[in-house]
């Protein structure tokens, strides 16, 4: 029988030591604020997208009455199908966090996981907390290392290292040993994918639907022993030489560090593509400055970093869902006042819309390749002669944390109020606020079922 081998100690051996032993003393404060609003954020998107067909869809085939755990907003899976559908049910419209370092969206596979596994484990509000901030963790230092290459290729980090976190806040709310975190890490890392090809599909949010059910998977079926190759993520034919060949090696050792990566996390304030925000920042910003709309507009030209090409640049878009990454399309309804922030916007009509349609054939895409990849330029030129010119970055973490939680807070109200009532969102927001004070997570499981 053809083995892998198993190389000497390293990076996965180093993680899967601190996954396992890490305690609060190493922890700041302030990574744990963050993990609350990360939580929140991703439970308002997610109940938000409760009734979305692919949700439907896979609580239909997935869904369970009698099973243990919570999917949001109703409905119930046993522990593996209920990471699933809440995973992408927290993706499904787009609207969830992101993260440079990881290239992708690292709440949306280690949340729906830890949650999961936290509900039969009876976790605590601090053994949740403390499962999303070394999820997010682990999460992001493969992210450095790998870089660019891994979604250069095709491959959507939110469903491949994504897998990795949601073992890693899985093996720790299971309270696994070092050696078999290792090997929850291999299972993790033999079961990652997602083709960036799927973007504008349902088979997106898919990606961390399934990351999140992989994490669960790998870190129970290696608390029953079950094993892999505990250098799964630096050996030769392994996760970083497979997913990223051209990448930077991973390190031997996992380092600790005061800052940690959860801290540096991105919300999103608009309901599309993360790297359609910087324009859409742009675009608002010479409306309001300029005074312009629409009507103005006699083109428009927008500069962007290379790897916005095959991510959010569908010309024509014809669904809700493909606005969503039609980055010409999305800057026309920006400069016409409309709110790319309300889920009401992304319908097949908008998308379609003729008068929306011909104004974004005046809309230039280009790219720069040796741009800041978070930077967008917007050149609009009016019919009256004048040249307005405009650029944003939102890829810069907050620094007031009091406003960036009251600015969640308005998100979560709007989105999660239509589902679940004012009264019901009050007691999820108070349950997460105080979370790492709470003994139990019944408060929290009894304000979102």
């Amino acid at each position: 029988m053809e083995r892998s081998d198993q190389a000497a100690p390293g990076f996965t051996a180093a993680m899967a030591q601190w996954i396992s032993t890490v305690d609060d003393t190493a922890i700041r404060p302030a990574a744990l604020l963050w993990a609350r609003h990360a939580l929140l954020d991703w439970l308002a998107v997610a109940i938000a997208a409760s009734d979305e067909p692919l949700v439907r869809m896979l609580i239909a085939e997935h869904g369970g009455t009698n099973a243990p755990c919570t999917v949001l907003a109703g409905s119930r899976a046993h522990v593996a199908d209920a990471a699933l559908i809440n995973g992408a049910a927290g993706h499904a419209l787009d609207f969830d966090d992101v993260a440079s370092a990881m290239r992708g969206h690292p709440t949306v596979p280690v949340a729906p996981a830890a949650l999961a596994v936290a509900e039969l484990e009876r976790a605590d509000g601090m053994d949740l907390l403390r499962a999303l901030v070394i999820g997010h963790e682990v999460e992001s230092r493969i992210g450095e290392r790998i870089g660019d290459a891994q979604y250069r290729f095709g491959l959507h980090p939110t469903g491949t290292t994504g897998a990795i976190g949601a073992a890693a806040a899985c093996a720790r709310l299971m309270r696994l040993d070092p050696d078999r975190s290792a090997h929850a890490l291999g299972l993790a890392a033999t079961q990652a994918a997602g083709l960036k090809c799927m973007f504008g599909t349902m088979a997106k949010p898919l990606h961390a639907g399934k990351a999140a059910m992989h994490g669960v998977m790998a870190a129970r079926l290696a608390a029953r022993g079950f094993t892999a190759n505990t250098a799964a993520l630096e050996c030769a034919q392994g996760f970083a030489a497979t997913q990223a060949p051209d990448g930077e090696p991973l390190p031997i050792d996992f380092e600790p560090r005061g800052t940690m990566a959860i801290e540096k996390t991105l919300f999103k304030y608009h309901a599309s593509c993360y790297l359609t925000h910087s324009t859409l920042e742009a675009v608002a910003q010479a409306r309001r400055k300029h005074g312009i709309g629409l009507d103005d507009m006699d083109t428009m030209a927008i500069l962007v970093s290379g790897p916005h090409r095959g991510v959010c640049d569908i010309a024509q878009p014809r669904t809700g869902l493909e606005i969503k990454f039609a980055i010409q399309h999305l800057a026309v309804m920006a400069l016409d006042g409309v709110s790319t922030a309300s889920l009401g916007n992304y319908t097949d009509q908008q998308a379609t819309d003729p008068r929306l349609a011909r104004a974004r054939e005046r809309v230039t895409l280009r790219t720069d390749q040796g741009g800041d990849r978070n930077t967008a330029v917007v050149e609009i030129r009016t019919r009256d002669g004048r040249t307005v010119r405009e650029s944003a970055n939102v890829a810069v973490p907050a620094t007031d944390l009091d406003r960036q939680w009251q600015q969640l807070l308005a998100k979560a109200e709007a989105i999660v109020t239509p589902v679940l009532g004012g009264a019901r969102f009050r007691r999820l927001a108070d349950a997460v606020q105080t979370l790492d004070r709470l003994p139990s997570l019944d408060p929290l499981f009894e304000a979102i079922r």
